[in-house]
């Protein structure tokens, strides 16, 4: 009786556990394992706190029945706990075999079950793993065997119970095999959560800062706080312990002292250059905006400070906004008023953008790394992000592009008029002393250059009246062409003559107007205006407008009332009109 649980009548915990190092002691022949079954009931402590305790007994005894009932003769079947229960499998040579039992096992638990005058029905969370003694024998060899042997059933459990509350945290009524990978990342996780609680009294964060720099001139006007993880094992990707923080909570601590070091940071800086001094931004995470004493820590730390409230910004995601927005406006709008500003981070990204915009207090817009990513190779890119910042224009917002790793998408996002710049292009996060290095350069040496987009029109006659076809593939020749120099515009073709005009940055632009210049298909050819350009007019390359007018553009037929029609070389005579002209036919070009 002391190997049996008195109340289903199965094997006890320790029935199992000798049970199960005897198993793996028999499978030693090649080929052959021991697979350990899991099953615990979800939802069990409902049953009993509904129907009461009497109800879950007759509920457990009807389960271990059907357990024993869909087993081999001779497998063991044991009652580990209140409501979990242990399967030892012998001789499995094929996993399907266990998929298979596991599939049976899920469908006899959720079948109903009678209990008094109630009927109810549960489902089971099953982890199962496979092994043999293999590896003990090993470590035998090695002269440690007793130790050995007791740790691969020990090992055993230990994995079928992670693969048992994997299965139970992918919401159970499901079974799941033994994954190492999983297992090796789920103990990692909770050693680096146990790390992350330790790491600010160990002293193991750091800041960096990315600066912020003017689009044009890249001077630096701003610096993101970004955080590192410096551990005795060795520095720590954000990207895998920033979410860590999040799920433990973790990140409140965390949050409050990073807040503390962009404080202290903004003092040091403007004591150092006044007005001048980089305003710094700092990452909020949607766990902070739910903590209700986020408020009063952020308000006390800058009366401990000294630190100026205005000259710091708090970067928030749209995806934080999506759960009771309401609730989250308040606190933001809390924020706001003790004077600290807010950048909307990641914008476009989430699905509440232009709905709830408006609605916060937000005095900067920062376009995500996505949108940025193909700006000098993509169309459809540079819309969305003359799209972005138009919306943020009209909202008087700032804008800030995010990425920005190449001379190409600089020169894109100045020509679409955004105000600043972050990315590897101009300068990696860096620890303070850096920073404050950097700027003071900055302060001697005057700034960079601007950024150089440029602009030329020009028109032509062609050598022989061109067809469509040849128009067709004229487009499609100059448009892999230009996209390859990043070069956008518009060619109009009319009458026997060409208007273009090319965009893109200035050497590019020349060199692809002297190859116009010296080919066949033009003549005559005549530069109307060039210069440099505030910024672009087209977004997309190579755009061609075939011989119509229909074509190119939409009212009467003016046909009959134009005897002497004016071509493009004799609107060139006045670069207003031919300017006006190639410009306004934006929303017809066939691209």
């Amino acid at each position: 009786m002391s190997t049996h649980d008195p109340l289903t009548g199965l094997a006890d915990r320790a029935a199992f556990r000798e049970g199960l190092r005897a198993a793996l002691q028999r499978a030693r022949r090649p080929g052959t394992q021991v697979a350990l079954v899991l099953v615990n009931l979800d939802g069990f402590q409902t049953i009993n706190d509904l129907h009461g305790q009497d109800s879950g007994d007759r509920l457990l005894r009807a389960i271990a029945q059907r357990l024993q009932q869909l087993v081999r003769a001779g497998e063991l079947v044991a009652r580990l706990g209140a409501d979990e229960f242990g399967i030892i499998c012998e001789q499995v040579t094929a996993p399907a075999a266990l998929a298979a039992l596991a599939e049976r096992l899920k469908a006899a638990v959720h079948a109903a079950v009678d209990i008094g005058s109630d009927t109810v029905m549960v489902t089971a969370s099953i982890g199962i793993v496979a092994g043999s003694d293999a590896d003990a024998d090993a470590d035998a060899d090695a002269g440690a065997d007793a130790h050995a042997h007791t740790q691969a059933d020990d090992d055993l459990l230990r994995f079928a119970t992670a693969a048992m509350q994997s299965a139970r945290a992918a919401g159970g009524d499901g079974w799941q095999f033994f994954d190492p990978q999983v297992h090796q990342r789920a103990l990692q996780r909770t050693d680096m959560a146990h790390g992350l609680s330790l790491a600010l009294e160990r002293n193991e964060m750091s800041p960096r800062f990315q600066p912020i720099v003017e689009a044009g001139s890249g001077r630096i006007i701003g610096a993101e706080l970004l955080l590192r993880w410096f551990p005795p094992q060795g520095e720590v990707s954000p990207a895998e312990f920033i979410p860590i923080a999040e799920a433990t909570g973790a990140v409140v601590a965390i949050g409050a002292w990073v807040f503390r070091q962009a404080c202290l940071a903004e003092r040091d800086w403007y004591q150092r250059w006044g007005e001048a001094a980089p305003y710094i931004s700092v990452n909020v995470s949607v766990r902070q905006l739910d903590d209700p004493g986020l408020v009063d820590s952020f308000a006390a730390i800058l009366r401990d400070t000294g630190a100026d409230s205005h000259r710091l910004l708090l970067e928030i995601t749209e995806s934080m906004l999506m759960d009771d927005i309401d609730a989250k406006l308040r606190v933001l709008r809390d924020l706001s008023a003790i004077g600290l500003r807010m950048a909307m981070d990641d914008f476009g990204t989430g699905y509440s953008s232009l709905a709830q915009l408006a609605r916060l207090p937000v005095d900067v817009l920062k376009i995500d790394r996505s949108f940025i990513r193909d700006i000098a190779t993509s169309g459809e890119s540079r819309a969305v992000v003359e799209a972005v910042i138009g919306l943020g224009r009209a909202l008087g917002l700032k804008l800030v592009a995010e990425g920005v790793e190449t001379a190409a998408q600089r020169l894109e996002l100045c020509g679409y008029g955004c105000d600043f710049i972050q990315g590897y292009y101009f300068y990696r996060p860096m620890p303070a002393a850096d920073l404050v290095a950097a700027v003071a350069q900055q302060a001697e040496g005057g700034q960079t250059p601007a950024g150089g987009l440029y602009f030329l029109l020009y028109v032509s006659q062609a050598t022989t009246p061109l067809s469509g076809a040849t128009l067709e593939k004229l487009l499609s020749r100059t448009r892999v062409n230009n996209a390859e120099a990043g070069i956008t515009g518009c060619l109009l073709y009319e009458d026997d003559h060409f208007m273009q005009i090319l965009e893109g940055e200035r050497g590019k632009v020349l060199e692809t107007f002297e190859r116009i210049r010296h080919n066949h298909l033009h003549s005559n050819v005549q530069v109307v205006m060039q210069g440099p350009a505030r910024r672009r007019v087209f977004t997309h390359w190579s755009m061609l407008l075939v011989d119509s007018t229909a074509a190119r553009r939409h009212g009467p037929d003016f046909s009959g009332w134009q005897p002497d029609p004016m071509r493009f070389d004799a609107i060139a005579r006045d670069a207003r009109v031919c300017y006006a002209f190639i410009t306004a036919c934006v929303p017809d070009v066939k691209h």
